[in-house]
């Protein structure tokens, strides 16, 4: 079973995407979004019964500079 985050009760700072307008930003499948959510990686926002929003800001914070210390990686 997964751990859910607390709620969140800080305003959002930034713009709120939907989770296909978020994937398409990412260049991942939605349901890696959903993924992120569960996994505690990213907050989704309710806005009524069903639909959710991630914070722009929240998902360029997921993607981290990765360095190449691999066989062959870039020097």
């Amino acid at each position: 079973m997964t751990q859910r985050r607390t709620p969140d009760t800080r305003v959002p700072s930034s713009q709120l995407m939907s989770l296909r307008d978020a994937a398409a930003f990412a260049q991942v499948d939605i349901k890696t979004i959903r993924r992120w959510i569960d996994g505690g990686h990213l907050t989704a926002y309710r806005m009524g019964p069903r639909l959710l929003r991630v914070e722009r800001n929240e998902l360029l914070a997921v993607a981290k500079p990765v360095e190449a210390n691999f066989p062959g990686g870039a020097a």
